[in-house]
């Protein structure tokens, strides 16, 4: 685990002893918006990760969706037990 994983982890578990229990469990979204943030953070960088984690938030409202939302894979991480897919193009007239 790296300085920026133990970082992302570390603000999760702050935010979830502090902050959490004042505002309550209002999350619809399975894994919660926090957790969900931390994840997408820590698998896809700042910048990408953060754009996620917003886009996420903007439809956690009382009108929007809910259920099981998982963070997006990596686009190089291939699925369990599958080879990742190639980068090279072919064209074939």
């Amino acid at each position: 685990m790296n300085l920026y994983e133990t970082s992302v982890r570390g603000a999760l578990r702050a935010y979830k002893l502090t902050l959490s229990p004042l505002i309550g469990r209002q999350c619809r979204f399975l894994p919660t918006c926090s957790e969900y943030a931390a994840e997408a953070l820590i698998l896809h960088g700042p910048v990408r990760g953060s754009w996620l984690a917003t886009r996420r938030l903007c439809r956690c409202h009382p009108w929007g969706s809910a259920g099981y939302d998982p963070v997006p894979r990596p686009r190089d991480e291939a699925p369990e037990g599958k080879e990742p897919a190639s980068r090279t193009w072919t064209c074939e007239t």
